[in-house]
């Protein structure tokens, strides 16, 4: 636990499994709970920290350093140390929970430690593609990405955590295909156990 305060929730996974509509019904369902998405986090399309792939023409987003992570840290550690007369607490005992949710969110050690709970959400890639190809992305994605970047990177991360067998044995792994209804509904169930 990081704070007498504090429950931090990590909610990761493939591209388009689920994640944020996890996320937006547990920030619904538990009162006093923030969310900060690694998302809001990437760096500029012009920024010269990018990995460039030259084949495609096209910049890597699906790897940590296309995120500005340093920011994100300093984000959450500045939260975690408000006092609980912030904004979103009403009484001095209430406990407050801050979900991060990520694609890569495990791949930073500090964040990973911080969460009380972490799941990784998993998609086949036939289910990964068939939800990927019809969403827009700023900048959209140039065909053969999918096949060249976003699933390897996937794969190797995944693999990963997997090899990490400290951090492999505190994630809950959830199937990303079931319904979003049965993953918020087991998702929930668990941190009601921990709020409890």
């Amino acid at each position: 636990m990081t704070s007498m305060k504090w429950i931090v929730l990590g909610i990761s996974g493939a591209t388009c499994s689920g994640k944020t509509s996890l996320v937006n019904r547990l920030q619904t369902e538990l009162k006093n709970s923030v969310v900060i998405h690694q998302d809001h986090y990437f760096l500029p399309v012009d920024d010269p920290r990018h990995t460039k792939i030259p084949e495609l023409n096209h910049m890597n987003w699906e790897i940590i350093t296309s995120v500005d992570m340093d920011k994100m840290r300093s984000d959450v550690l500045k939260l975690l140390e408000t006092s609980s007369d912030g904004n979103n607490s009403t009484e001095t005992n209430d406990v407050k929970v801050l979900i991060l949710d990520g694609f890569l969110l495990f791949q930073c050690k500090l964040i990973s430690n911080l969460c009380d709970k972490k799941y990784f959400l998993t998609l086949t890639k036939e289910q990964c593609w068939e939800r990927r190809k019809d969403r827009c992305y700023d900048p959209p994605d140039v065909p053969g990405y999918f096949e060249k970047v976003v699933w390897p990177e996937y794969l190797k991360q995944k693999n990963e955590l997997l090899k990490d067998k400290d951090l492999y044995k505190h994630i809950t792994f959830v199937d990303g295909s079931k319904s979003k209804e049965e993953v918020f509904q087991m998702v929930f169930a668990d941190i009601k156990k921990l709020l409890s």
